[in-house]
């Protein structure tokens, strides 16, 4: 109930501290599923300096405008495009991803009435609210047998209808990458455009191929590829909320901008779906970025794959469990052989952890982000154990 007359400060900091005690914190290290993280003590910094500025009106806060095209440009060098990057800062991966689809949706008018996108089964779920709210078909494939997309089923599909093809760099059920080179082949051989939704892997896999545990061609580097989207709020340590997406070719940002007539300047041509919108995380993204180098990045990376093996080891120590397919990233998906993964789950929460299950294949999920550290993992596995291996009555 909106009262009439206001409390003190105090007061309702402090009933706010109460009803927020039922959150779970990332410091605690029991949210394992989760693919976000502590956001970078510079980042939130620089998010709490800047709440007042607003990304929607470029014509007003100029600096905050050429920040952002910094922050395309140091992600466009991460996925290897060469030249100037065409695109915007969003919300997360689901504008992103909505944003590709009308792109290539208004780039095909002329094409088709009834426009579709192939995307294979493990693609993100916006892929459909994308379908669904732009009036575009989803035509979705099979997966192999380590879920990755099967390029043939994809030109299968291909009709007079189809206006692009999305991909996964990093599929939020097991991190898994997608065959983007020979799929974005598929693509040009039919002048099709091809997104890749690199939400998580995006500030994964340069550095895993740095390190010696990738070899991964993913982004620009490929031809055919026509889009990439990141997300910085995941392993780019910004807060929430911050993505982008960045097209290889101008003319897919032209088709998805629009001009508000009440707005002067550049604040008057949008491209994003929202329009006033927060640029604290796009000026914390650029401060991060800025202040850990690739360097630093590196180091994150490894450490979080250095502690994804700690989970295989103690994976392989329970012969109850198995992961579904050997982790290409921070990422493990945990079969049962026995008990129930709704069984596994419910006594899991109710020792506090903060767990999710995907649906292909059925699986526990651990995004192995920064806060999980060693500690955690092995409280993790203690608790994980004993409840694997106890058959429910």
């Amino acid at each position: 109930m909106f009262d009439e007359r206001g409390r003190s400060r105090e007061e309702v900091l402090e009933e706010l501290e109460r009803l927020l005690e039922a959150d779970s914190t990332y410091s605690s290290g029991h949210p394992v599923a989760s693919m976000s993280t502590i956001p970078h003590s510079l980042g939130v910094d620089v998010f709490a300096r800047t709440l007042e500025k607003n990304a929607g009106r470029l014509h007003t806060f100029q600096g905050s405008a050429r920040v952002e095209q910094e922050v395309l440009r140091m992600i466009a060098d991460l996925l290897n495009l060469k030249g100037e990057p065409h695109g915007t800062t969003t919300s997360g991966g689901t504008e992103s991803n909505i944003l590709a689809v009308l792109a290539f949706r208004e780039r095909a008018k002329r094409k088709t009435r009834s426009p579709e996108i192939i995307a294979p089964k493990t693609a993100h779920s916006s892929i459909d609210k994308a379908g669904w709210l732009l009036g575009v078909k989803v035509v979705r494939t099979r997966v192999d047998k380590q879920y990755r997309a099967v390029p043939a089923a994809i030109e299968k599909k291909i009709n007079d209808n189809t206006i692009g093809v999305v991909v996964t760099a990093g599929t939020t059920y097991l991190g898994q990458i997608d065959p983007i080179s020979e799929i974005a082949e598929i693509a040009q051989d039919h002048k099709i455009p091809l997104h890749v939704d690199a939400a998580f892997g995006g500030f994964v896999i340069p550095f895993l191929n740095e390190i010696g545990r990738g070899g991964q061609r993913f982004a620009f580097e490929v031809n055919g590829v026509t889009s990439v989207s990141t997300d910085p709020h995941k392993m780019g340590l910004a807060p929430i909320p911050a993505g982008t997406i960045i097209f290889r070719d101008p003319r897919y940002v032209k088709a998805i901008t629009r001009t508000v007539p009440y707005l002067r300047g550049e604040s008057s041509v949008q491209v994003s779906i929202l329009g006033t919108r927060p640029a604290a995380p796009i000026l914390a993204t650029w401060a991060i970025m800025k202040h850990l180098g690739r360097e630093g990045y590196r180091t994150v990376v490894e450490s979080c794959m250095k502690h994804t093996d700690h989970i295989m080891e103690r994976l392989h120590q329970n012969p109850m469990l198995h992961a579904a397919i050997e982790p290409v990233m921070n990422i493990v998906g945990i079969e049962s052989r026995e008990v129930p993964l709704d069984t596994i789950i419910r006594r899991m929460e109710q020792k506090g952890w903060r767990m999710a299950a995907s649906p292909l294949p059925p699986t526990l999920r651990i995004v192995v982000m920064p806060h999980v550290t060693m500690g955690a993992i092995d409280a993790f596995f203690n608790d994980l154990d004993e409840i694997s291996m106890t058959i429910p009555p």
